[in-house]
């Protein structure tokens, strides 16, 4: 059985670009990337403090990952979905990695992946043999892929008190053979700071910047409450414990190559 320490789930607009927003899920429970939902357990994303399940339930790659099922004595359902924009392009694939690291047997414990309420692709325990380690799924979108936002959503069904866990990571979608899911906003200008509000953890993507940054963070005051020099921020997402901070607003700030940009956040614990 899984243990998670939940984190509340809030809501975030972030500008469509034709990619998945944090394929990798390392925004963490209540990231904001993400819709959250799990019927025992709040969120179906999970680090090491859900446990391993025996050994296999872990991250491909990085500390976060979905995990499906886990729940002993209970059924299950959770999901993960966001609104992407799916690009125009001769060949469009949602790729992502899947693991079913137990099997109860039951055929109708699985894991769905939909657009538009749609289910494309179905993943159960049975596929053990495909899946036993972390596997690609290949997802074809082509009838989705006219440059308008769609909503991907990845589910996932224990359906009886007998444990299944299946396991998701590394969202992306393929356009043409070229990737641009992991990290969404390489063609965005400024920067991205979300949730807002926070109550935990901050997260700042550099979007198309490169190169060493200084990275503040300030009250409305123009107290300094924490400073960060980076030596290389692209790819890059930096993440801040806000737990400690008082209720209110604050600026993040990235000074690179001579410019200035700015993002104001709220935090309400």
């Amino acid at each position: 059985m899984k243990h998670i320490t939940l984190v509340a789930s809030l809501g975030l607009v972030l500008p469509l670009s034709a990619q998945v927003t944090d394929g990798g899920f390392e925004g963490g429970a209540g990231g904001g990337a993400w819709t959250e939902a799990s019927t025992n357990f709040g969120t179906p994303l999970c680090d090491a403090a859900c446990g391993t399940c025996g050994g296999p339930c872990a991250p491909r790659t990085g500390a976060w990952y979905v995990w499906y099922g886990g729940a002993g004595g209970a059924t299950e359902t959770g999901s993960v979905e966001q609104s992407a924009t799916i690009p125009t392009g001769t060949d469009v694939r949602l790729l992502m990695y899947v693991k079913v690291a137990l099997s109860n047997g039951v055929a109708a414990d699985r894991m769905e992946v939909s657009v538009d309420g749609t289910v494309l692709e179905t993943v159960t325990v049975l596929d053990t043999l495909e899946f036993a380690d972390y596997a690609l799924l290949n997802v074809d979108v082509n009838a989705y892929a006219n440059g308008a936002a769609h909503t991907i959503k990845i589910e996932g069904f224990q359906t009886t008190a007998d444990v299944s866990n299946i396991l998701v990571d590394d969202v992306e979608l393929l356009t043409d053979g070229g990737s641009i899911g992991l990290f969404e906003n390489e063609n965005l200008p400024g920067i991205m700071v979300y949730p807002n509000p926070a109550n935990g953890v901050i997260n700042l993507s550099f979007n198309a910047l490169q190169g060493e940054a200084l990275v503040t963070i300030t009250d409305l005051a123009g107290k300094l409450v924490n400073s960060d020099r980076l030596a290389e921020v692209s790819r890059r997402i930096y993440q801040f414990d806000a737990s400690e901070l008082n209720n209110g607003a604050y600026t993040v700030t990235v000074e690179l190559d001579g410019k200035r940009f700015s993002e104001r956040i709220v935090v309400a614990h």
